[in-house]
């Protein structure tokens, strides 16, 4: 998978994810952040492919020192208070030892083998907090959603079909410890938790799905009344869908 074909994507679909993915990212972010495996209060924190930086906010409110947000696009990366910067999870701008805890929340799936992002990770943090979502775990509005947009024309670009295909974001407990110990950790342990995000009416899902980045590029290039009633039609196929809740796989190293 392509890293400048993802950067670009999710960089323009900037607006978009913050208008709707970003309200269930902090919710699921808000749940990583329990799960931390160090004392988070008075720590140096990576926000590591932070996007919006849901994760880094939801650890400054448990009381982190400060946190530093780095990702392909940078037009997602946070502004004040966090710092931030661009870069690439597996060549880190960072000195050995810079944080205290790394969060990597649903970046590491990114990769089909997500190893030397993680070694990375570990040279530049004492300890790792991660999330991927649960193999299997699905819902009907990305189905749903994704049709209705076809039939407006939009065809999922490369990188989104190359990553679907690899099968990437299938790490399940026992592959994500994994995978943590061979990139150095000498403790990990992952679980699957469930998080109800608080989205279930159909704006909500619909407002989700639009703003990822995949769709949401395609969408902004609608012109406006085409935008409307793709939005509308989409709201009409979710309708009676159940609500939005999560099954995330947690992992803690150190």
């Amino acid at each position: 998978m392509s890293g400048d074909g993802v950067g670009a994507s999710y960089d323009a679909a900037a607006q978009g994810w913050r208008a709707g993915p970003e309200r269930m990212y902090r919710r699921l972010a808000e749940a990583m952040a329990g799960h931390a495996p160090v004392e988070v209060r008075d720590a140096r924190v990576l926000d590591a492919g932070a996007g919006t930086g849901v994760a880094g906010d939801a650890l400054r409110r448990r009381g982190a020192r400060s946190v530093v947000a780095v990702d392909l696009a940078p037009g997602m990366l946070p502004g004040a208070p966090a710092l931030a910067t661009v870069g690439d999870l597996t060549r880190l701008p960072f000195r050995d030892g810079s944080f205290d805890l790394a969060a990597a929340a649903f970046s590491l799936n990114h990769f089909a083998d997500p190893t030397d992002a993680m070694t990375e990770l570990h040279r530049v943090a004492g300890a790792l907090v991660a999330t991927v979502f649960a193999p299997g775990w699905d819902h009907p509005a990305k189905e749903a959603v994704d049709g209705v947009m076809a039939g407006y024309g939009f065809v999922p670009p490369g990188w989104y079909a190359d990553f679907k295909a690899s099968g990437a974001y299938e790490l399940d407990p026992a592959g994500f410890e994994a995978y943590a110990r061979a990139a150095g950790f000498g403790s990990a342990d992952a679980e699957v938790v469930e998080v109800d995000t608080g989205l279930g009416a159909p704006a909500d899902l619909v407002g989700w799905r639009l703003g990822m980045a995949h769709l949401a590029p395609y969408v902004a290039g609608l012109d406006p009344e085409q935008r409307q009633r793709a939005r509308r039609d989409a709201e009409e196929a979710v309708t009676g869908m159940p609500p939005l809740v999560v099954r995330m796989v947690v992992l803690r190293a150190r």
